[in-house]
């Protein structure tokens, strides 16, 4: 897959998933999305900006009224690094506790389950309880902030995708077999930590030992991502894409496509110039790893943007087809924007009388 391609296999090709899922979005979130106009992040973003917590969070907050959500109901945090380091050491710990079979944190586990984690798992041995509650006290205490929950929920997660790592590595016979499923699920594991700019939890969803917070989320960005404003844009956007469609229980909406088809929701919601400028850092195109944010990819994002475009002016009629808009695009996306465009209207728009 290259930079600036999907970060997924699409079912279908790109340009086909794209069009049945942007579809789909539509039917659910209607027809009277698209008739508002599109967010240029210049405009969006208040003049004099200035990378702080407190003007990212100013931006949140209209960024959640644009997407129809209510602000009061997210948490908002710019510390995902922190979060997540106290979090995978909270899961650590807790895997040294449940490979004691005298402890009733393993009760109802089998030996062999036990086994599993002390044969294949890394973490153990690398973190205590004490670690975590002096990070916690040190980096995310602040008057009228509880961050322990967030930690506490999140390092269960940790937990408990390492211990299923573990038995699905262990649950071959073969010795090969076995090193070819350890290979996968570390590299899932990577995967899945990446370098995510943002996360969304549901603080309302069951959690053993955690009390549910009825209706809230927590949107976790990564500090980096608040001094650049259309990356923000484009990361709390695609969290917030995950709160619409995660509380609707849609079941189109969840499994292996989920991510992309959370970049194109935030795209109908009107992000779209800020998803696909985000896309691709060109400064770091000639470094070992190029620097790329969300999971649709550059050239998707924009042809879904011509889609959403065309869909707009067949239903608005707001002047010409081609938008001034256009020009806040980056070159590349522009290009596939116009080239996508001039394919769903038959010919350049010059020619076509669009």
């Amino acid at each position: 897959m290259t930079v600036r391609g999907p970060k997924v296999e699409l079912p279908g090709g790109p340009w086909s998933w794209v069009e049945g899922s942007f579809g789909r979005l539509i039917e659910h979130f209607g027809i009277e999305t698209l008739r508002r106009p599109a967010v240029v992040p210049d405009e969006f973003v208040p003049a004099g900006y200035d990378g702080s917590e407190a003007a990212a969070r100013e931006v949140c907050s209209a960024v959640s009224e644009r997407m129809g959500v209510s602000s009061e109901r997210i948490h908002f945090s710019f510390q995902l690094e922190t979060v997540t380091e106290a979090a995978e050491l909270l899961g650590s710990a807790m895997l040294d506790v449940y490979v004691d079979p005298d402890h009733p944190f393993s009760r109802g586990s089998s030996p062999a389950d036990l086994a599993a984690v002390r044969t294949h798992s890394d973490r153990l041995g690398t973190a205590s309880f004490e670690q975590v509650d002096r990070l916690i006290e040190s980096e995310l205490t602040s008057p009228g902030t509880n961050m322990v929950p967030l930690v506490q929920r999140l390092g269960a997660g940790e937990f408990g995708a390492e211990v299923v790592r573990c038995l699905l590595i262990a649950s071959g016979s073969d010795p090969e077999r076995r090193a070819e499923r350890a290979r996968a699920a570390n590299e899932s594991d990577d995967g899945r930590q990446g370098s995510a700019a943002g996360r969304w939890v549901d603080l309302a969803a069951e959690c053993p030992g955690i009390e549910p917070i009825a209706g809230q989320s927590a949107v976790l960005l990564r500090s980096d991502v608040i001094a650049d404003p259309t990356k923000l844009l484009a990361v709390v956007s695609h969290e917030l894409g995950h709160e619409l469609l995660s509380r609707a229980e849609l079941p189109w909406a969840a499994g292996p496509l989920e991510e992309p088809l959370t970049d194109l929701c935030a795209l109908l919601h009107g992000f779209g110039i800020a998803l696909v400028n985000a896309a691709v850092d060109e400064t770091t195109l000639d470094d070992e790893w190029v620097h790329t944010s969300g999971y649709l990819g550059e050239h998707a994002v924009a042809e879904a943007l011509a889609l959403y475009r065309f869909r707009q002016h067949q239903l608005v009629r707001d002047g010409p087809l081609v938008p001034a808009w256009h020009q806040a695009l980056d070159p590349e996306p522009r290009a596939c924007f116009h080239a996508r465009l001039d394919e769903l209207i038959g010919g350049p728009p010059t020619v076509s009388g669009w």
